[in-house]
C-alpha cells in the first residue's frame, strides 16, 4: 500500500521526490473529509481486519461460483450476512467497507421499499430518488461492471464516490461536526435541538406497562435510546425570562463542555506530523521491500536531509530518529485500536 498520489506509476518519480512531495496526502484533505480518510487508512493496515477480509473473500467466491451447489451457495450467503451483521454492530466503518468489497446490493425505491435483492442482501443500499444531484443507480452500475472494487490496497484518493459517501456518513454518526458533502448540511446526523422527550413523559405509566408496551410507550423507549446514544443532555431552568439570562446559563454549560474535549477531533486519530512520518516510513518499507522499521527510518532520514550542508548520518539520526519513531508508533497503536472494536 502506498499513500501517495493515486493511480500514478512509481517509476515516474524518484524515491526522494515521492517521500518529500506531500501535495496529495491525508493532510491535504478538508476538515470535512480528513478523519474519514484517516479511519479508512487505519483499517487498511489492520491485520485483524485483513484476516476477516480474507475469510470473507473465500466465502464470497464460493457463494458467487456457479460450480458451488445452490444449497451451499445459499448457506455461504447466509453465513456472510450474519457475520457482516456482527461486524457492523461492533464497527460500522468496517461493515461499510465489507459491503463495498463484497457487494450484495439492496435496491430501495423512492417510497423506502426494497424492490430487488437477495433476501440476505447486506448492501450497499442503492436508493435512487427523484431530484437527486447524483444518479446513484448509474453510478452503481458503473462500479459493479468495472470490477475495480474496493480492496485493502485502495487508498482514499482512489476510492469510489459511493463508498466515500457511505463511509463519511458513518463518520457523521461518530462526529456530528462534518456536513453532508452533497446537501452541505447535517440533516443526516445528530443536530442540536431542544428535545420534546419530557413534554408528555409519564414515567410511572411507562413502568406500569411492563413488557407489554403500547405503541406510544415503545416510541418513548426508542426516543430515550436515541438520546442516550447520540446526545449530551443538560438541564437548563425553564423559567429564564431574558436573553441575558439564557446567555449566562448557556455560557456556563459551554465552558464546562469545552473543557472536556480536544480542540480538534483529528487529534485522537493522529496529528499531521504523525501521519506524514508514518506514511513516509511505510512507503520506504513497501517500495524497497524493507520489513525493518528502523532501517526504513534511517533511509527516510537520509532522503530528507542528505542534501543539507554538512550532513552527517550519525548526527541526523540523533536529531530525527526518535521523533519519527514516536510518530510511527503513535499511528501504529491506533491501527491496533481501530478493529474489531472502535477504541479510538
Amino acid at each position: 500500500m502506498v499513500f501517495d498520489i493515486a493511480n500514478r506509476r512509481k517509476e515516474h518519480y524518484s524515491y526522494q521526490q515521492r517521500y518529500l512531495t506531500m501535495k496529495l496526502n491525508l493532510s491535504s484533505l478538508s476538515d470535512n473529509e480528513i478523519n474519514s480518510a484517516k479511519i479508512w487508512t487505519l483499517l487498511r493496515y489492520s491485520k485483524k481486519f485483513e484476516k476477516d477480509v480474507n475469510e470473507f473473500s473465500t466465502k464470497y467466491k464460493r457463494a458467487k461460483s456457479k460450480r458451488t451447489k445452490r444449497e451451499n451457495r445459499e448457506k455461504e450467503i447466509s453465513d456472510l450476512y450474519n457475520r457482516l451483521e456482527e461486524i457492523n454492530a461492533l464497527n460500522p466503518f468496517a461493515g461499510t467497507a465489507l459491503q463495498w468489497m463484497f457487494p450484495m446490493p439492496q435496491f430501495i425505491n423512492g417510497k423506502g421499499n426494497k424492490v430487488t435483492g437477495h433476501p440476505f442482501s447486506w448492501g450497499p443500499i442503492i436508493r435512487p430518488a427523484k431530484g437527486d444531484k447524483i444518479d446513484v443507480l448509474k453510478e452503481w452500475k458503473k462500479y459493479e461492471t468495472s470490477k475495480n472494487w474496493l480492496t485493502l490496497k485502495t487508498d482514499w484518493f482512489s476510492i469510489d464516490n459511493g463508498f466515500k459517501r457511505d463511509f463519511m456518513f458513518q463518520y457523521r454518526q461518530f462526529d456530528s461536526s462534518p456536513v453532508n458533502p452533497i446537501t452541505k448540511d447535517r440533516s443526516d446526523s445528530p443536530i442540536p435541538h431542544e428535545t420534546n422527550f419530557f413534554d408528555d413523559l409519564d414515567l410511572a405509566s411507562l413502568i406500569n406497562q411492563g413488557p407489554k408496551l403500547t405503541e406510544v410507550g415503545l416510541e418513548k423507549v426508542l426516543h430515550a435510546h436515541e438520546l442516550k446514544k447520540n446526545y449530551r443532555t443538560f438541564a437548563v431552568p425553564r423559567h429564564l425570562k431574558t436573553k441575558k439570562a439564557l446567555n449566562d446559563a448557556f455560557k456556563l454549560l459551554i465552558m464546562k463542555v469545552r473543557a472536556s474535549v480536544p480542540t480538534k477531533a483529528s487529534g485522537s486519530l493522529g496529528t499531521i506530523a504523525e501521519w506524514r512520518d508514518f506514511m513516509a516510513v511505510k512507503g520506504v518499507q513497501e517500495d524497497q521491500n524493507i520489513p525493518s522499521k528502523t532501517k526504513a527510518i534511517h533511509i527516510l532520514i537520509k532522503l530528507r536531509h542528505s542534501k543539507k550542508t554538512g550532513f552527517k548520518m550519525r548526527d541526523a539520526r540523533r536529531t530525527y530518529e526518535k521523533g519519527i519513531t514516536e510518530n510511527f508508533n503513535s499511528i501504529d497503536s491506533k491501527i491496533k485500536a481501530i478493529y474489531p472494536l472502535l477504541l479510538i
